[in-house]
């Protein structure tokens, strides 16, 4: 079964390049594999992550103004905020790839002014909390790999 979570944004990014540059900025070691110049609003699939040495990537799909209004009707505990101008949906499965969707999706939200929801848990965090919140994420990962491998 695979997890999802969702970015909106009214300024979004416009490649992967200046997507990994604010993840790096912000200090993550998660390493989005894309081309630098691939434009995000044409991923459509599997892009490939690296976090602390293992496969953290996930499903990106970006959607347009209809994708929008759908999430935004689907989901009323959202709360107010926009007007929206992208969507980005996160599909993924698998430990590591929680972090690095979290992280991810936390960045893109913190740089761009939008949010992150976390679908499962129905958890919006806006574009201030998001660091902080990808940095809890990831510090939780690493407790759980760990006690999988112990």
């Amino acid at each position: 079964m695979s997890l999802s979570a969702f970015v909106l944004t009214a300024r979004p990014l416009e490649t992967i390049g200046q997507w990994q540059a604010a993840i790096d900025a912000l200090g993550f070691k998660l390493t989005l594999e894309g081309e630098p110049h691939e434009r995000i609003d044409a991923l459509f699939g599997h892009l490939p992550a690296i976090w602390e040495g293992r496969e953290a990537g996930f499903e990106c799909m970006p959607g347009d103004e209809v994708a929008i209004e759908e999430f935004i009707e689907d989901s009323e505990e959202l709360g107010s905020g926009g007007p929206w101008t992208q969507i980005l949906e996160f599909s993924y499965v698998g430990t590591a790839n929680i972090a690095g969707v979290a992280i991810a999706g936390a960045v893109y939200a913190h740089v761009t002014g939008g949010f992150f929801w976390e679908g499962e848990a129905g958890e919006r965090v806006d574009a201030a909390e998001a660091v902080a919140y990808a940095r809890r994420i990831e510090a939780d990962i690493r407790t759980a790999l760990a006690s999988e491998s112990a």
